[in-house]
């Protein structure tokens, strides 16, 4: 969509207008202030009520141009490159609340009278340098995750003609960050997030809770898969507890994990990937870690040969579950079970401090410490590993808030 110089402007001079309402903006590091230094008591320069608007204006100006570059991206996604989204990330992974709202509302009073995307394919971002930034920086403790996510998913979603569809399953310990990566995964690859047309997410035991119901499940499941790989091209279906599964429901997935035979010359081609999340066998990972450990290795050292043999073996043998023993897992249709391993002290600070810094609070390493020490650590004699992982680690802030 072209984007005439008219619109640009008095949009962009509504959202200075908006942003000069905004209370304690930030002045920008480096910003010369024409005033300083002048000591003519008489000039304009010297007023301190002019110098407040100077430097409100300054600051709003640079504020207003960083808005206007999230808000074009929202508006006209196709037109938004790289180095606008780049140059739109927020400082501290979001903007002020106060900021998103002002945003939100230009952005929808817009889109009330003219032609905006409203979701489904138009919405698909695929920002692999967000994604790599989000693994390198937010996840803590897992090398592997980092490694294997970025680059699978990207391979995946850059292959012209996928002959099938991408499964992962995750496996390790409530709070290791399953679900964290998820949300990575979702955040980076559509513009809505969990919003998104293209995105949907299943809990077993909230959305099947019932076996008696499952013929019924398993039509209105596959009736959510079509639907929403009818209206996007790339999908991402989410499977939280996935242990919990039950195998019918499993079977409605087999034939988009089967490899086929390309169709002529198709038009157009779908990208599914298929996300399981599970607590199965987390057990034996830490296992496997810890003997490793003692045995000298350090943790950046363990590898996925250490791993993923024992985890699949183990998965399979399991026998009360409807995971291990369905044809997914059974005949390889699972790409890759992608290990979190357990997380130990200084990875639990870590997790501290980035709920401080999400929540915009002060912290000290006092502070950390103290939250880090209120976790339970495992095996009783090493008391190397969190119990919980960083699971709860918000919840332990608000002690510090009281």
């Amino acid at each position: 969509m072209l984007r005439g110089s008219w619109r640009q402007l008095w949009l962009f001079l509504l959202l200075l207008l908006l942003l000069l309402l905004l209370p304690g903006a930030p002045e920008p590091r480096g910003t010369s202030r024409p005033w300083e230094g002048t000591d003519e008591p008489g000039s304009a320069w010297a007023w301190p009520g002019f110098q407040r608007l100077q430097e409100q204006l300054r600051a709003a100006g640079a504020l207003s141009k960083r808005y206007w570059t999230l808000f074009s991206c929202q508006v006209w996604p196709d037109d938004c490159d790289e180095d606008e989204e780049a140059a739109a990330r927020p400082l501290g992974w979001r903007l002020p609340l106060l900021g998103q709202r002002y945003l939100d509302l230009l952005t929808t009073w817009y889109c009330s009278f003219q032609d905006c995307c409203p979701g489904g394919d138009c919405r698909i971002s695929n920002n692999f340098t967000g994604l790599e930034w989000d693994l390198n920086v937010r996840l803590h403790g897992q090398h592997l995750v980092r490694q294997l996510v970025l680059r699978t998913v990207r391979g995946y979603l850059e292959t012209p003609q996928p002959d099938k569809a991408l499964a992962l399953s995750f496996h390790g310990w409530s709070g290791t960050g399953k679900n964290f990566v998820a949300r990575m995964l979702v955040e980076n690859l559509y513009r809505d997030g969990l919003m998104s047309d293209c995105v949907r997410m299943f809990i077993a035991t909230f959305h099947f809770p019932h076996r008696k119901y499952v013929d019924l499940y398993k039509e209105q499941l596959m009736g959510q898969i079509r639907e929403t790989q009818q209206l996007c091209h790339q999908t991402l279906f989410i499977f939280d507890e996935a242990e919990k599964l039950h195998p019918g429901l499993l079977e409605v997935l087999e034939p988009h994990l089967e490899r086929r035979a390309p169709e002529g010359h198709r038009a157009e081609f779908t990208w599914t990937i298929f996300l399981f999340l599970s607590n199965l066998r987390g057990d034996i990972i830490n296992e496997v870690v810890l003997k490793l450990l003692k045995a000298g290795w350090s943790r950046e050292e363990i590898t996925m040969e250490h791993l993923e043999p024992h985890l699949q073996a183990e998965i399979v043998e399991t026998t009360d579950n409807g995971f291990g023993h369905s044809r997914l897992v059974k005949e390889n249709l699972i790409d890759s079970f992608i290990p979190f391993l357990p997380l130990e002290y200084r990875h639990v600070r870590l997790c501290a401090r980035d709920a401080f810094l999400s929540q915009e609070l002060l912290y000290t390493e006092e502070a950390l410490d103290e939250i880090a020490q209120m976790m339970v650590y495992v095996p009783k004699e090493e008391q190397l590993f969190s119990s919980q992982g960083c699971k709860s680690i918000s919840q332990r802030i608000n002690y510090f808030l009281l």
